[in-house]
């Protein structure tokens, strides 16, 4: 059985899952090498059966540190604010993983061992961003229309680019910030007219075409701005 001093268990997180029926793997750019286990298998069990599938697992590691470097982009377009950050990605082993931002550049700091860190560390970012940038946008856009709301929260949505809960709870997407200002009036209006119809009624569409009357063409535009996200940053 590996030692505690096995480097492969020292990047091994653990997790207990009392749905799990058996022992299972994962290895991902965004997690790393993740080992789920039921209850009642020991972490001695655990630590044998990630050691009979070494080989395995250092092909699947080996894999994402080869891509992850290169995928970062060299560039962030936040379309929403109008800027261009060159974005540079050093990787060193050993390293504390860290993101150095500037006026005019934002520079990761990785660890070569897990270069997936890179990717936390830049959504992270992106939601301060955006909080900062979607926030005051949003109470201009609820004062002005009369859509009162009760609270803001930002995510990275793989697929959603807003909800709003019966409490009047609004939640935004972060990616928001690589759109156009367009596209994210867009979506602020529709959401605030969630505060008064929940569901898409005809009500709540001739809410919305009052304020934005030209929501099927952003609609239709939003659909395909997907494109405009950097791929690296969606979960693996």
């Amino acid at each position: 059985m590996p030692t505690h001093t096995d480097p492969l268990l020292a990047r091994c997180r653990f997790r207990v899952s009392r749905r799990a029926r058996h022992l299972r793997i994962t290895v991902s750019a965004r997690s790393g090498l993740t080992v789920t286990r039921p209850a009642h298998i020991s972490l001695a069990q655990a630590a044998a059966f990630i050691d009979s599938r070494r080989a395995w697992i250092e092909r699947q590691l080996a894999r994402l540190e080869a891509v992850e470097p290169a995928a970062v982009p060299q560039t962030l377009h936040l379309r929403l604010t109008g800027e261009s950050l060159p974005l540079q990605c050093i990787v060193t082993a050993h390293a504390a993983p860290r993101l150095q931002e500037t006026p005019d550049r934002l520079t990761l700091h990785l660890d070569s061992a897990r270069p997936e860190s890179g990717r936390e560390l830049l959504r992270r970012w992106l939601k301060q961003r955006a909080r900062a940038a979607l926030e005051p946008r949003l109470d201009e856009l609820s004062k002005r229309l009369a859509l009162p709301y009760n609270r803001l929260s930002l995510r990275m949505q793989r697929t959603r680019w807003g909800s709003c809960s019966n409490r009047r709870n609004i939640s935004l997407n972060a990616k928001l910030l690589f759109l156009p200002e367009t596209l994210v009036q867009h979506v602020l209006i529709h959401e605030l007219a969630h505060t008064v119809h929940l569901d898409h009624s005809p009500a709540f569409w001739r809410l919305v075409e009052r304020h934005d009357p030209q929501w099927r063409t952003h609609r239709d535009a939003l659909r395909g701005s997907v494109q405009l996200v950097p791929a690296w940053l969606e979960e693996a």
